[in-house]
């Protein structure tokens, strides 16, 4: 019997027993000595975060444009170099180097032009240049008189003559699909029609010279330019076969 009883003991909590349990508190979570207050730090540490993705996205576009613009760069620039190098070496055949290299260069719009394209636009020029004098000849010949006029007139027929035979040198470059195409009787064809323009012009001025007209000055600063341009066309189709040898270039 006293056996049941202490068994029975084992299993029963005394009122004193049940006060202390409820007495002992549970242990003390440990402080972080490092972050104290996670709440208060939060907020600055996800600015900071943020700040630093903005920084390093902005570094990292730099960086893109920066090596477009190092890759980009030397090519256009180096395309320029090798059209001018072209046109340059094109004009050196000519009288006037300048005046070709700055009226040619200045209507050129391809990164490499060829030596067919080159002579296209002199002869462009050429063409240009003529039809300005035309027109400016004709309003001159109108406000003089007598010898003057006479002159002028003539002059003004010979300068339509001149434009006739460059056309004629353009149309010959085309080809029947329209493309430029050099043969060696389209040379020689177009060497007759500049020669005959360039005569036609020497003509006009030694016609107003010849009258003693007081516009022979004026009428030669003028002209000039567009003598000077026919001058470089004829000269660039004359040394055709030396250009594009120098091109390696074999003709059509």
């Amino acid at each position: 019997m006293d056996q049941i009883n202490a068994l029975k003991g084992y299993g029963k909590l005394t009122h004193h027993n049940l006060d202390l349990e409820h007495q002992i508190p549970p242990p003390p979570s440990k402080p972080n000595s490092k972050f104290p207050n996670n709440h208060n730090y939060s907020l600055p540490l996800r600015f900071a975060a943020a700040i630093s993705a903005l920084l390093l996205t902005a570094l990292i576009i730099s960086l893109i444009v920066g090596v477009y613009t190092h890759n980009s760069t030397p090519d256009n620039k180096s395309s320029s170099n090798n059209a001018a190098h072209t046109i340059s070496i094109i004009c050196n055949v000519t009288r006037y180097p300048n005046s070709c290299f700055t009226s040619i260069s200045s209507l050129n719009s391809s990164p490499q032009p060829d030596p067919e394209l080159i002579l296209n636009l002199s002869l462009q020029v050429s063409l240009n240049e003529l039809s300005n004098i035309s027109r400016w000849v004709k309003t001159l010949g109108a406000e003089g008189d007598g010898g003057a006029a006479a002159a002028l007139k003539d002059c003004q027929s010979q300068i339509e003559d001149a434009i006739s035979q460059v056309n004629e040198s353009v149309a010959e470059m085309r080809g029947g699909s329209g493309e430029m195409t050099l043969t060696e009787s389209k040379i020689g064809n177009i060497q007759t029609w500049m020669s005959s323009a360039m005569t036609n012009e020497e003509s006009c001025l030694d016609g107003v010279e010849e009258m003693d007209s007081t516009s022979f000055e004026e009428v030669k600063r003028r002209m000039k330019k567009s003598i000077e341009y026919v001058s470089n066309s004829l000269a660039i189709v004359a040394n055709i076969h030396v250009i594009l040898d120098k091109f390696n270039m074999p003709l059509h």
